[in-house]
């Protein structure tokens, strides 16, 4: 390539890295601060039993962009739960749910969906208790938010 034509060449691979250096980062989306109201629903797969639990939270700036604290909490009557293995990716939340007891334990998967100001949701459970057959269960959880925490 003749010196006349470098200066050029080079000029435009400079501008075009700066152009890509400049695009904005991307941020995952989040959900806002303030005060949320939670629904989470559980039907047993067999149909036999439904549960409804109402609540209201109030989650601060800094826990709006954290999964671990944004994914409902997993709680069964005398069971020790925990979520793990959450990943992320865009708008959608996924993780395990592993809860035990003496005599039983309860594993599963959720997925979660953030818009902002609200977010769906669904967990699939399995409940199994010694001497017993297992159990799956389906929860649906939602949230919205309702305004600044005071």
């Amino acid at each position: 390539m003749k010196a006349s034509m470098l200066a050029p060449a080079i000029l435009t691979g400079m501008l075009a890295s700066a152009a890509v250096m400049a695009q904005p980062a991307v941020t995952q989306p989040t959900i806002k601060a303030g005060l949320w109201e939670t629904t989470t629903i559980t039907e047993s797969t067999a149909g036999n039993s439904r549960r409804s639990i109402v609540g209201r939270t109030c989650v601060a700036a800094a826990d709006a962009s954290n999964p671990a604290r944004i994914v409902p909490a997993q709680r069964e009557f005398g069971m020790q739960c925990e979520n793990r293995d959450l990943r992320r990716e865009g708008a959608t939340i996924a993780w395990a749910i592993s809860c035990k007891s003496s005599d039983a334990t309860q594993t599963g998967k959720g997925k979660l969906s953030l818009f902002g100001d609200s977010y769906l949701g669904t967990a699939e459970l399995e409940l199994r208790k010694q001497g017993s057959k297992p159990v799956k269960s389906t929860q649906s959880f939602s949230g919205k938010w309702l305004q600044a925490c005071s």
